[in-house]
């Protein structure tokens, strides 16, 4: 048995919740909260994406992808257009709206970050990096 002072999945769950709480909070002036922020995130990386990709990448419930690229539509961030090829699929699309918030997106994203690390080096950001991913490896192996 390991000694800690505490349960890791409390710590993770903390972390999460912190990092989603400061998100909400930045990105209230734009009527956005933190899963429509990850999908917009993407799509500026993937536009013309569809709700499968999305979900797949963000690994996010289809449900819950469906209700948040919906209510983007409706925000007049994002356009949704069945797949030609497949129309059983939703091709996402940022609209201009969707686009002239990018600059305020990523700056959002970066000072949390900045927050996150907060007093670490660029050598402690590195091995927190290979840990966490560590873990999540571990995790995903028992999967299977």
């Amino acid at each position: 048995m390991r000694e800690t002072d505490g349960p890791y999945g409390k710590y993770v769950t903390l972390t999460y919740w912190l990092i989603q709480k400061r998100l909400n909070k930045e990105l209230s002036e734009f009527g956005i909260m933190n899963t429509q922020y990850s999908i917009l995130r993407y799509l500026y990386n993937h536009d013309g994406s569809n709700q499968e990709q999305i979900t797949r990448d963000l690994i996010i419930d289809k449900g819950l992808c469906s209700r948040e690229v919906r209510k983007l539509e409706e925000s007049g961030l994002i356009t949704r257009k069945r797949n030609l090829s497949d129309n059983r699929q939703w091709i996402c699309s940022l609209t201009p709206a969707g686009w002239r918030l990018k600059d305020n997106l990523v700056r959002i994203g970066e000072q949390i970050n900045d927050t996150v690390l907060n007093g670490f080096s660029k050598d402690e950001e590195a091995v927190l990096y290979s840990f966490i991913k560590r873990v999540i490896t571990n995790l995903k192996s028992g999967e299977e």
